[in-house]
């Protein structure tokens, strides 16, 4: 069966100016457990969070193999501009 579903990686913002760079399936959902602050990872960031760029990718298998080498890039602007296509 293939699946409909297309993964995305994406790239927070908190209100500390510290970033954070995620993959999932349901990026609206996703969004809105970081938001809510039920995410770990996420809460030192300060809430709320803000969607800086998001990509899409066919698969997830892609989508978290682009997380982990955009994770490993120290500069974030860099990182946005590869979401955002550029």
């Amino acid at each position: 069966m293939i699946s409909l579903k297309m993964a995305h990686v994406y790239m927070l913002r908190g209100q500390g100016g510290r970033y954070y760079i995620g993959a999932t399936e349901d990026l609206g959902a996703r969004l809105a457990r970081h938001n809510s602050g039920m995410v770990h990872s996420t809460r030192r960031l300060g809430l709320p969070l803000e969607l800086v760029a998001s990509r899409e990718f066919p698969t997830m298998k892609e989508a978290l193999a682009a997380e982990r080498t955009f994770k490993g890039w120290k500069n974030p602007e860099k990182v946005r501009q590869h979401l955002l296509g550029g």
